[in-house]
């Protein structure tokens, strides 16, 4: 072990105060010695000369509580220079001074420091949502992903989720309201504001504990913003009889989409429901359509599949369906045939027809409130019409008590709207061509 002496620089009695002149001069000895602040400047500070020719600053203190003899390091000379050398000193006899050993505060800083370069961004933010919108079954999962990509990623993507502010979710809205889209910007603010609430909480949520950058925020940013519309606009458009008639031509409408447009307003069912049904479903022995539970949109409250009793007109539809598509799996194949139709398709089809056909927009989802009001007005009561379209019934007694399936009901209501539909249709549908 080298021995360590020390030297001073005598510059008025006892006093010695350090100089970048006597640093340089001096020179390396066969053991490690050091130069120390003596009568003024900052008490304990200085710096080590050792043998291969390295200098660097110290601040010899005694640790408080303890009594016991110790020093920090402050940097190497010249990199660090003796002015912040010294200022670093002055700044650890400060925290003497409040009684802080300022070696455990370096310590603590450091530490700090790396938590805040290991923090999460929005990119990583949000692909712990979407992930957990994936592993929870959401269909939306993909149109998130869709929406992150292309509006908020090119935006605040590579930001750090801790320093996004108000400000910076403002600039993903905007744009978007500007260009005419104030109900979609909305949806970006739900999802955003999603997205940073699970930030909040991941390190509390089982599922992510651990597993997840600390994201390091205590308020969503997206909660001072304001919706850009007061209310969506709530659905209201229903087919009448001479519109369903129109698509029953299928004047400007595939065989594929028309099909599907009519097999929406038979069955009353959703558009993902009635697209991304597989033959497999169909039980046409015994009649009946199961949709299972997981293609539901109640999957995640009822465990249940939904059961659609099926007629003789439905049967000829699926025939011509058959015909039309030509596919072993799904009803409505994608044009790569493997995997279902895009419900996307469907609407720009038939946004298509309402211009060929002069008829006031509609959405494929508007199919399923014409079943509803249409079937009404021929007499079904309004439960029988919720039980056919596989609303959750949330009453006490039909969520724990009523075990009954009412398929015998569902029959007779289906047999009453198929009834209706042949006599309100004018002639036979063609098979159309497929798409």
């Amino acid at each position: 072990m080298h021995r360590v002496s020390i030297s001073t620089l005598q510059l008025s009695g006892n006093s010695m105060i350090l100089t970048d002149k006597a640093i340089r001069s001096s020179k390396p000895r066969n053991s490690v010695y050091r130069l120390r602040e003596v009568g003024g400047g900052v008490k304990g500070f200085g710096i080590t000369m050792a043998p291969a020719g390295s200098k660097t600053f110290f601040l010899g203190y005694t640790k408080p509580g303890s009594g016991m003899r110790t020093q920090i390091n402050l940097g190497r000379y010249p990199a660090t220079s003796l002015k912040d050398a010294r200022q670093k000193a002055y700044e650890a006899r400060e925290a003497l001074n409040r009684g802080v050993d300022p070696r455990e505060e370096a310590v603590k800083l450091t530490r700090q420091k790396n938590a805040l370069a290991n923090r999460g961004n929005v990119s990583e933010l949000f692909d712990v949502y979407i992930r957990g919108l994936e592993l929870d079954g959401k269909r939306s999962a993909k149109e998130v992903r869709r929406i992150y990509v292309k509006q908020i990623e090119p935006v605040i993507g590579g930001k750090l989720v801790a320093a996004v502010t108000t400000d910076d979710v403002l600039d993903v809205l905007t744009p978007i309201v500007r260009r005419g889209s104030p109900v979609h910007a909305d949806n970006v603010r739900a999802y955003l504001r999603a997205a940073f609430e699970l930030g909040i909480h991941a390190k509390n949520i089982t599922r992510w504990r651990g597993q997840v950058p600390e994201f390091d925020i205590a308020h969503n940013p997206v909660a001072a913003t304001r919706r850009a519309v007061n209310r969506k606009p709530v659905g209201t458009r229903v087919l009448d009889w001479s519109e369903v008639n129109a698509i029953w031509s299928s004047n400007g409408l595939s065989g594929s989409s028309r099909m599907a447009l009519l097999f929406l307003i038979a069955t009353g069912q959703r558009v993902e429901e009635v697209l991304r049904a597989s033959w497999n479903e169909f039980d046409l022995n015994e009649n009946l359509w199961v949709i299972p539970a997981e293609r539901r949109k109640t999957r995640n409250t009822s465990g249940e599949p939904h059961v659609v009793p099926l007629t003789l007109f439905h049967r000829e539809q699926l025939k011509t369906i058959k015909e039309t598509n030509q596919s072993e799996e799904w009803l409505f194949p994608h044009q790569d045939g493997q995997q279902p139709r895009n419900a996307d398709a469907l609407c720009q089809a038939t946004r298509r027809f309402c211009v060929t056909n002069h008829i006031k927009p509609f959405a494929p989802r508007d199919c399923r409130r014409t079943f509803k009001t249409l079937t009404g007005s021929i007499g079904i009561d309004l439960e029988l019409r919720n039980r056919l379209q596989g609303h959750a019934m949330t009453d006490v007694g039909s969520v724990h008590y009523d075990r009954w399936s009412y398929l015998p009901q569902k029959r007779e209501g289906m047999k009453l709207w198929a009834e209706a539909l042949e006599n309100k249709l004018q002639g036979p549908p063609t098979v159309g061509t497929k798409q």
